[in-house]
């Protein structure tokens, strides 16, 4: 767009230079045809009609090239003027519909609520009369707790990580060989739909050891659900602790949470981009734009969106290239990807596309 703005400048500055140039022209002309006038007798007077339609027929020509030209001129200036004012209309309704989208994509986190429970263990101490201790018992009782905001991508990133950590100890236990990426794919397929619905065959993992898994971690989730969340820690791998830290019932499933985040989310990144492809406004322009959504993500929230594209779920949020060419994953805290492919190695053709100069424009860290 500056671009085409330079180039009307020169333009404009171009056409006026010639204008000017041609009045010059038109005034020397002038000079060099009356300057023989000077030296005309008063008798030869009754002759200059004559010189004045030469001058004139000469003349007029000349000067009004140079009026059409400053006449376009003037036209066109006016026309960009309308232009720029009908640009700058479509710009407002452009931001006033971005900041609406913008406000309700901060709604939808803050109306995420997922309601639990947390144990409260009370204890009890019985004495004899020489105030000595004779026994002590602990009664843990449920307490109902209540995870929202942007608090429960926090919970959910634990809670998927200890799900594809669990199908990790029984694949190793049963030998079933699935690979890393399918079981984190069939992790988030619990996680996403819940334990209890219906998860068919799916990346050459047949029914039936889906079934088991579906087994397994019902059990934990039922063990989960009847201490309270006290049992928050399971032996996995190589004596490994699986960490639980949920106040909710796990692997019951965020469909309903997460597919409407992601929806309006995606639906407000393409709006940006469109305009884009409208020629409404440029690439530096978008991604300023895009920058004040992303920045209204925590680091669970992007955390989150990358294992959701990963595992192949938003796999469109790459076609257009949302998460590279316009930085949507921009900081992604690195440290915190656990099991999934590296970013900077999944993402390896595309840095290495970035000219030099460019490179800090995407970095992955944690910041």
């Amino acid at each position: 767009m500056n671009k085409e703005i330079s180039k009307e400048n020169e333009a404009i500055k171009f056409g006026t230079r010639l204008s000017v140039l041609y009045i010059i022209f038109g005034v020397i002309g002038f000079v060099l045809i009356m300057l023989p006038m000077i030296f005309y007798s008063s008798d030869k007077l009754e002759n200059i009609g004559i010189v004045g339609d030469t001058v004139g027929g000469i003349l007029n020509p000349i000067f009004a090239v140079p009026a059409t030209i400053l006449t376009f001129l003037a036209f066109w200036v006016q026309f960009k003027a309308n232009q720029e004012v009908q640009n700058q209309f479509k710009i407002q309704q452009f931001e006033s519909q971005f900041y609406e989208m913008l406000r309700l994509h901060k709604e939808n986190i803050n109306e995420m609520r997922i309601t639990g429970y947390e144990p409260s263990i009370e204890a009890s101490i019985q004495k004899d009369s020489e105030d000595n201790i004779i026994s002590k018992t602990e009664t843990i009782t449920t307490v109902a707790r209540v995870t929202e905001g942007r608090k429960v991508f926090v919970t959910m990133t634990t809670e998927l990580i200890a799900c594809f950590e669990i199908l990790e100890y029984y694949n190793n236990l049963w030998q079933t060989n699935i690979d890393i990426q399918h079981l984190l794919e069939l992790a988030y397929q619990f996680f996403f739909f819940g334990s209890k619905s219906e998860i068919v065959s799916s990346n050459n993992i047949s029914s039936p050891i889906i079934e088991n898994f579906r087994i397994e971690i019902n059990k934990i989730r039922d063990l989960h659900k009847n201490s309270s969340g006290v049992k928050n820690r399971i032996n996995g791998l190589n004596g490994k602790e699986i960490k639980l830290y949920v106040k909710y019932l796990p692997f019951s499933g965020h469909e309903n949470r997460l597919g409407h985040y992601y929806r309006h989310l995606y639906s407000t990144v393409k709006y940006i981009v469109n305009k884009e492809k409208e020629g409404l406004l440029n690439y530096k322009q978008s991604r300023e734009y895009l920058k004040i959504l992303r920045s209204q993500m925590s680091n669970d929230e992007q955390l989150m969106l990358y294992y959701n594209y990963i595992i192949g779920f938003g796999a469109d949020w790459e076609n257009e290239g949302y998460l590279t060419t316009y930085r949507m994953l921009h900081n992604l805290p690195i440290n915190k990807v656990k099991y999934a492919a590296n970013p900077r190695i999944h993402f390896q053709d595309f840095i290495n596309s970035i000219k030099s100069g460019e490179s800090d424009l995407f970095e992955w860290g944690d910041r």
